[in-house]
């Protein structure tokens, strides 16, 4: 089951994030006007990656308020904004954050309080985090076609070895598919396309390059709560709702739902974090000495807690969903306080295999597969 949509009540915060971020943030349009997709950066700094998608997390909002709003000024200043929110990611950022007396200004007549953490120290610790997905030579992602939706599902790996078995394995598959196709095409049956009836006869020849790349966390997990929408190359170019996951390992999730009897778990879309109480980790974030690790890797948590420990009991493993735990850090004047001093741990073999990858994931365009 896919996550919801923001709720009504981080309208606010991300207006307010978007009207300061227009102060500082300096967009460089793309050389041709007419190009509907952009790759995303691989600049490392998370500022700017997070600038980038927050705005344009705010536009699916700010839709349904100018919806309802009459024709006023205020009206068309929300049109401007969702604007610029929907060409975003579409545009090469370059981000100077500086404190302004504008930005102060506009924070202190913010109609709600702020999230529990500072936003811009949410996407830091994201970003930490390398996730993988599929894509074909030009980094166009793969995206599976999903009938009850009628949109195409969008997935970013926690571990390079989840990605690297799908990829093998729907290699596989498309080989097949392309036989059949031809078969089909020589018999003169025309019925039924590489997604369905509305799509092309042609199985799309594009597995022999595909590959797996890299994309942080912060983007994925903005990715995940916006409605957005691509062109599917193999489907005429039409246009259809895109969603995207993070795909958990299957281990880790079996482990999971042993320690949550639950029906979280089970659920379409959800990630585990495992922790123990009594585990902290050295910070690096001003006015934090110690952090509370959440790891993605079941066998991460043993292991920290054994290097530190190696003479006590390992305390009863613990489980918190990784969506929930986003939602909890980004809400204005959150209640959960236990994510204050959360990071997230990326798997040690992932940080190294995501040194290897490119980073190159195009945002607007994919390949819909069955």
């Amino acid at each position: 089951m896919r996550c919801s949509s923001l709720s009504n009540n981080l309208v606010p915060v991300l207006l307010l994030l978007a009207s300061q971020l227009r102060l500082c943030v300096s967009f460089i349009p793309p050389s041709s006007s007419s190009s509907a997709t952009s790759k995303i950066s691989s600049n490392n700094n998370p500022s700017s990656s997070w600038n980038q998608v927050a705005l344009h997390a705010s536009s699916s909002t700010s839709s349904s308020d100018e919806s309802t709003s009459s024709s006023s000024l205020q009206s068309k200043k929300r049109r401007n904004l969702l604007q610029t929110a929907l060409i975003a990611p579409y545009l090469t950022v370059t981000t100077a954050i500086t404190t302004t007396p504008q930005v102060a200004s506009a924070a202190a007549s913010s109609e709600k309080p702020p999230p529990i953490i500072p936003l811009l120290t949410t996407a830091k610790r994201l970003r930490t985090v390398p996730l993988f997905a599929i894509v074909d030579g030009n980094g166009t992602p793969f995206h599976t076609y999903d009938k009850d939706s009628a949109g195409g599902f969008g997935y970013f790996f926690t571990s390079y070895i989840s990605a690297e078995y799908i990829l093998d394995d729907a290699k596989k598959a498309f080989e097949k598919a392309k036989l059949e196709a031809e078969q089909k095409k020589e018999a003169g049956d025309t019925s039924g396309g590489a997604i369905g009836e509305d799509g092309t006869g042609e199985v799309p020849d594009t597995w022999g390059q595909a590959r797996i790349v890299t994309v942080p966390l912060d983007v994925a997990m903005h990715l995940s709560v916006k409605k957005t929408q691509s062109v599917a190359t193999n489907a005429k170019a039409r246009k259809f709702n895109t969603y995207y996951q993070v795909i958990p390992a299957t281990e880790d999730l079996n482990a999971a739902m042993r320690i949550d009897s639950g029906q979280r778990f089970k659920e379409r879309g959800r990630v585990p974090l495992f922790f123990v109480d009594g585990l902290t980790l050295p910070s690096n974030e001003e006015g934090l000495d110690r952090v509370t690790p959440a790891f993605f890797i079941l066998k991460d948590l043993v292991t920290e807690w054994k290097k530190q420990y190696p003479d006590s009991d390992l305390p009863k493993i613990q489980v918190r969903e990784l969506n929930e735990t986003f939602r909890s850090m980004i809400t204005p004047a959150g209640r959960d306080k236990s994510v204050k001093d959360l990071v997230f741990v990326a798997n040690s073999e992932s940080v190294a295999r995501a040194k290897d990858c490119a980073r190159s994931y195009k945002l607007g365009e994919m390949i819909l597969t069955k």
